[in-house]
């Protein structure tokens, strides 16, 4: 029996993450912490909502980081949508590195991140140039688990094309269910669990990253 406790639990992933985690036999609590609840109408007595003005400063939450086993980092946005660049870098980063130091100090084990194909923290990148601030940045919040905050055990998934399942799908989307070259983030969910378990069972440090959709897939049914 294990407990998670989840950042970005009401995203496209993390959703999904939430959901599974309720519904898996191994798993004994899910801890959400986010601006808004996360647990819908149907309360469910393995979750546990915790509601906050805001991710800058997770210190008024450390009694739920406590007596964890794994630490999911399913924190997501885009650039339009945060808006400006600093804003952007702020959630991706800002966000992911105060949820690091919560999980780290209360000796969580493992820590498991959503990344992207390509991320580099040493990237040459400026703001105006779009898709190499974003793998930079990107890359920057895979360095808040190896290390900013060191766990003992860190997963991190850099998948391509997502299918997000929710609202109207961009033509990206579109382009890549027609093509078979997307991942729904459903499977993607599933595959960072399976990985949690079979980690939980690793006694020793260790680190995996999962690089491309295939490789995300393949990766629920190893052994």
């Amino acid at each position: 029996m294990f407990k998670a406790i989840i950042i970005g639990s009401t995203g496209a992933t993390g959703r999904h993450v939430l959901n599974q985690l309720l519904t898996n036999v191994n798993c004994e609590l899910v801890t959400t912490i986010g601006r808004r609840s996360s647990s819908g109408k149907v309360k469910n007595k393995k979750h546990r909502d915790i509601i906050i003005p805001s991710l800058k400063d997770l210190s008024s939450t450390k009694k739920y980081w406590m007596d964890n086993d794994v630490f999911f980092n399913c924190i997501g946005t885009t650039r339009k949508k945060a808006v400006t660049a600093k804003k952007f870098v702020n959630i991706e980063v800002g966000y992911s590195n105060e949820s690091a130091k919560m999980a780290n100090q209360a000796g969580i084990s493992h820590a498991s991140l959503i990344s992207a194909g390509g991320a580099n923290p040493d990237a040459w990148a400026k703001e105006w140039i779009h898709p190499l601030f974003y793998i930079k940045t990107i890359g920057q919040k895979e360095l808040t688990i190896t290390k900013n905050f060191p766990f003992k055990k860190t997963s991190i998934f850099r998948p391509g094309m997502l299918l997000r399942l929710q609202g109207k799908q961009n033509f990206f989307e579109y382009l890549a269910q027609s093509t078979g070259t997307g991942l729904s983030v459903d499977i993607l969910a599933s595959a960072m669990i399976r990985d949690a378990e079979k980690m939980l069972k690793n006694k020793t440090r260790s680190s995996n990253i999962f690089i491309g959709n295939k490789n995300i897939i393949e990766s629920i049914n190893s052994n």
